[in-house]
């Protein structure tokens, strides 16, 4: 279940860290790219990379408890 936590953290920060390359393309493209404006690019990224952060900081408290 761990290994799964994190892959997703790390999907979620790709996928983030892509949409706001896509918005830094976008604003030095002329601020539309892809009929979008460039901010609409940079919220969901924000969005995917603190939802890959909250993940990475579930699987890290995902410990064994020995008895």
């Amino acid at each position: 279940m761990k290994k799964l936590i994190i892959w997703a953290g790390w999907a979620s920060g790709a996928a983030g860290a892509l949409l706001m390359l896509l918005g830094v393309i976008a604003r030095l493209a002329g601020g539309i790219l892809m009929n979008h404006a460039w901010s609409n690019y940079f919220y969901p990224g924000t969005c995917f990379i603190i939802l890959g952060i909250f993940l990475f900081t579930g699987a890290a408290s995902c410990v064994k408890k020995e008895m």
